[in-house]
């Protein structure tokens, strides 16, 4: 299904809850280069409980638009990086706005459920629309290692130069074809599967390909974001939630596995902040665990949804 969002067209799907009355509404937010398939082992088993469920691609991902970041005007400008297209309080908009449209939401709003930099757009929603957010599970969030704060003295000369010259010259188009690639996803996505990396198919690979490589700007829409060295950290979005705040609680899971963003690390920095009610190993699972291991994550989710229904 589409949804028309300021003139954009942005793709979602829907799973119904099985019979009955609905428990409540599920948003579903996928990470960096993904799209609303990457719940496709999630969002069956959730409508199957009750829950009324929409998986979004952000746009510029999947199957929604993909506007090209040198010549669009920002639909929200984050002032810590104005030029930037693609930034994370755009996506919060976009994701507020899709709750208010397009859901019948109940009364204290939705769950919402995120991956990996979808979890910064799931907490920078709950920031900006605090009546569409009930609660939040979010699974192996991005630490943004990339980001201004977290680069060292000797790599903040490096990383801009290195962001500039893949986003204004010929190298970005050339690293992205290497990457845009089969076999090159497959084996990306093997070393953040490490439990299961036979879960890594055919059809997941064209999954994340197909829609990615559906537009000539996709290429445009990766250089912009990986540019993106600035927004919110996860941290400061967690201190301006919980309880003080009467805004939603946030559950963490986290793969132990992950090599991207490594668990003892987001445990240092989020298990102990008033707003994180549980911060939960996903032992031996990497960085997209419900993909990678549904029958470990789905009860996981849906005891997050129970405790907060």
């Amino acid at each position: 299904e589409f949804w028309t969002w300021r003139g954009l067209q942005v793709r979602y799907q829907r799973h119904r809850p099985a019979a009955g009355a609905s428990e409540g509404v599920v948003l579903l937010i996928h990470g960096f280069g993904g799209n609303a398939e990457h719940w496709r082992k999630n969002a069956p088993a959730l409508a199957a409980a009750g829950y009324d469920v929409y998986a979004v691609d952000l746009l510029g991902y999947g199957f929604s638009e993909k506007p090209d970041p040198r010549t669009s005007v920002p639909l929200r400008v984050d002032p810590t990086m104005p030029e930037r297209f693609y930034n994370i309080p755009m996506w919060a908009e976009q994701m507020g706005a899709f709750l208010g449209e397009v859901c019948q939401l109940p009364p204290g709003g939705a769950h919402v459920i995120t991956n990996s930099v979808g979890s910064s757009v799931g907490l920078q929603l709950a920031i900006d629309f605090p009546d569409r957010v009930r609660a939040l599970a979010l699974l192996d969030p991005s630490l943004r290692m990339l980001h201004v704060e977290n680069q060292s003295p000797l790599e903040r000369p490096f990383v801009p130069a290195i962001q500039w010259a893949l986003r204004e010259t010929p190298l970005g188009q050339s690293f992205y074809e290497l990457v845009a690639t089969p076999g090159t996803v497959q084996a990306i996505l093997r070393v953040i599967y490490p439990a299961r990396p036979e879960a890594v198919d055919d059809e997941l690979v064209d999954c994340i390909l197909k829609p990615g490589l559906s537009s000539p700007n996709a290429t445009r829409v990766f250089l912009d974001f990986i540019s993106y060295s600035a927004g919110p950290l996860v941290q400061e979005q967690l201190a301006a939630l919980g309880p003080a705040q009467g805004r939603a609680p946030v559950w963490i899971g986290w793969g132990s596995a992950d090599p991207w963003e490594p668990m003892e690390r987001g445990r240092e920095l989020y298990a102990d902040l008033a707003a994180v009610e549980r911060f939960q190993p996903l032992e031996g699972l990497g960085h997209c665990p419900m993909d990678e291991d549904p029958e470990v994550v789905n009860p996981f989710l849906l005891e997050f949804l129970r405790a907060h229904g």
